[in-house]
C-alpha cells in the first residue's frame, strides 16, 4: 500500500528472475526502471504539494452531473444505502477494498512482468502509463476537486461513509488506513478528478484487448467495471471522475500509441542496420535473417505497427 515499498519488492522480483544474467539486471534497473522510479517519487511530491490549491476545491459541478444523470438521486447515496451496514461488512465491501486497493501495485506487476517476458510491449506500456498519471496530475493542480465522502463532510452532499479506510482497519492493517485518513505526508484529498483509480484499468484493458482471448477480454472489461464500482460505492469518486479517467486513458493510448509507433519502427530498423553491418564486416553476408536483439521485437512490417503491440 507504499509506492515506496511496493517498487522495492518489484526491484527485488527482478533481481530473482534474472539471477541467471545478473547484467541483464543491472543495466535494466539503471536503464529501465530507475527513470520509473524517479517519474513516481517526483508525482508523490508534487501530488502532495497539489494538496494546497490556489482556488477551489470543486464540488458543485461533479454533484449535479450525477444527479442529474441519475434522475436526482446521488449514485454513492443510493448504493450505500443499498448495500452498505455500519454493523457488519458484507462480502461485496472486502470486493470493494480489494479492487480499489489494487491500482497500487497492479501496473508495476504488469510493467515488471513485461519487462522480463516481453520487452518491446514494456517500452509501450511504461510512457503510456507515466503520461496518463502526469495529465491526471495537472488536472489535479488546475481542477482540484471533492470525492463524495468529503462532499458529505462539506454539507454538499447527504451523508455517506469512506469505505476502504473502514475495511483497513478491520484487516488489523491500521498503517494503511492512516493513508487515507490525512496520514501519509504525500496524500492528496482533493485529488479526485480525473479518477487515476478508473482510469488505469481502463488503460490495461485498451493494452492487452487486441489479440488477447475472449476470457481475458471478459476478465479486463470486469476489472474496469468492478473498479467503477468500488470508487462510486466507497465514496471515493463521482460517476463523473470516473468517465473522465475513461477519456483520459482512451486518449493516453490511442495519442500515446501513435507517437510510440514510428519511435518504435525507427527502433527496429536501427537494430536490423548494426546487425547487417556486422555481417557486412566478416566477409558474404548470411543469407539467413539477421539476429535480432532480443531485448526488441522485430515490427512485421518496416513501414508499421499495429496499435497495442
Amino acid at each position: 500500500y507504499s509506492s515506496d515499498v511496493i517498487l522495492l519488492w518489484i526491484t527485488a522480483f527482478l533481481f530473482v528472475s534474472c539471477l541467471d544474467d545478473a547484467g541483464r539486471w543491472r543495466r535494466g534497473i539503471v536503464r529501465d526502471w530507475l527513470p520509473l522510479y524517479l517519474v513516481l517519487v517526483l508525482y508523490d511530491l508534487l501530488r502532495g504539494y497539489a494538496s494546497h490549491p490556489i482556488w477551489g476545491p470543486f464540488v458543485r459541478p461533479q454533484a449535479w452531473f450525477d444527479a442529474h444523470l441519475f434522475g436526482g438521486l446521488a449514485p454513492t447515496l443510493v448504493l450505500q444505502r443499498w448495500l452498505y451496514d455500519p454493523g457488519h461488512l458484507h462480502v461485496w465491501d472486502y470486493a470493494a477494498w480489494a479492487t480499489y486497493s489494487s491500482p497500487f501495485f497492479t501496473s508495476f506487476v504488469i510493467a515488471a512482468v513485461l519487462w522480463k517476458k516481453d520487452y518491446a510491449r514494456f517500452r509501450r506500456f511504461v510512457p503510456l502509463f507515466v503520461g496518463l498519471t502526469l495529465l491526471g496530475y495537472l488536472t489535479y493542480v488546475l481542477y482540484p476537486a471533492m470525492p463524495p465522502w468529503m462532499a458529505s463532510q462539506t454539507g454538499h452532499l447527504g451523508p455517506s461513509v469512506r469505505i476502504v479506510p473502514i475495511v483497513w482497519d478491520h484487516v488489523g492493517l491500521h498503517l494503511a488506513a492512516a493513508l487515507f485518513t490525512g496520514g501519509n505526508r504525500f496524500d492528496n484529498n482533493i485529488a479526485a478528478m480525473p479518477s487515476l483509480h478508473a482510469a488505469y484499468p481502463m488503460l490495461v484493458c485498451l493494452f492487452f484487448w487486441r489479440g488477447s482471448k475472449a476470457w481475458v477480454k471478459a476478465v479486463l472489461a470486469l476489472y474496469v467495471l468492478a473498479m467503477a464500482f468500488a470508487v462510486v460505492y466507497g465514496a471515493e469518486h463521482f460517476v463523473i471522475d470516473v468517465f473522465v479517467g475513461w477519456a483520459y486513458a482512451v486518449a493516453t493510448f490511442v495519442i500515446g500509441s501513435k507517437l510510440l509507433d514510428p519511435w518504435e519502427v525507427r527502433q527496429v530498423r536501427q537494430v536490423r542496420r548494426r546487425a547487417v553491418g556486422a555481417d557486412s564486416g566478416h566477409g558474404a553476408p548470411d543469407p539467413s535473417p539477421p539476429p535480432i536483439d532480443d531485448r526488441v521485437a522485430p515490427a512485421p512490417d518496416d513501414s508499421t505497427v499495429p496499435v497495442g503491440t
